[in-house]
């Protein structure tokens, strides 16, 4: 269940984000770029803007209309050209969540081992796996409502928050926490993880990731588990689906 609520948080707030993995990422090195619309330009430029706002739940709350805004144009054309619509949910996605950082979140200690190119590498495909695997079954969340409940108390770090926001979908209202972080040069909010319904999104991942460092089946090879991420996640994701 906590995968179709993490579909619908990041719906409300991180976009036509988030597959397949390592063809993900093996398409983005090698396909002919897709060329931006001037409506996904103005998307991401409001994003931008968005993301400056003085307070993490003014950066969600406005990143939220225009998230909603990017689903509803993608209704047009989703289907008919995909490519378009991971791209331009991809470029509406990357400011809003620092992927660098979550990858790392996600590799856990098995960061500190790994070489700047292989940090790099799953970062890219985590990246990816989230928005092509996510981008389409989000077109299906487009009727739920969002709202930003207001802070309990400020936070001690002025540059740190937990954004706290209700989705109401189907006659249902779920809680998702959205952890959010001011960044020290560019100033502009992002996305480090999500807590949805109690469940933790990054910890999830970082334990999916440790499972597959442990499976025989990879012998430990960060390398094998990084090009095999997708096939492992879809294989978990099965699972999952076949106990709902």
């Amino acid at each position: 269940m906590y995968k179709q609520l993490f579909l619908l948080a990041l719906l409300m707030v991180l976009s036509g984000s988030i597959a397949t993995q390592q063809v993900a990422a093996q398409q983005a090195e090698t396909a002919t770029p897709v060329s931006m619309t001037a409506a996904a330009d103005a998307g991401m430029l409001a994003i931008t803007q968005a993301l400056a706002s003085e307070t993490a739940e003014q950066a969600v709350e406005l990143a939220t209309v225009e998230v909603l805004e990017f689903v509803e144009r993608g209704r047009d054309y989703a289907e008919q050209d995909s490519e378009r619509f991971y791209t331009e949910g991809e470029a509406l996605l990357r400011p809003m969540i620092d992927f660098e950082r979550f990858s790392r979140n996600v590799m856990g200690p098995y960061a500190r081992k790994a070489s700047p190119e292989q940090l790099e590498r799953f970062s890219e495909s985590f990246k990816w796996s989230l928005v092509r695997t996510y981008a389409l079954a989000m077109l299906e969340f487009g009727d739920g409502e969002a709202v930003v409940l207001p802070p309990r108390k400020p936070s001690s770090n002025p540059d740190l928050a937990n954004v706290t926001q209700e989705i109401t979908y189907e006659g249902k209202t779920y809680v998702v926490v959205y952890r959010m972080r001011r960044g020290k040069q560019d100033r502009l909010w992002s996305v480090q993880n999500l807590v949805v319904e109690g469940v933790n999104i990054g910890l999830n991942y970082k334990s999916q990731f440790t499972s597959a460092m442990k499976d025989p089946q990879y012998g430990g090879d960060l390398d094998a588990v990084i090009a095999s991420w997708s096939d492992f996640v879809e294989a978990e994701q099965a699972g999952d689906s076949a106990e709902l």
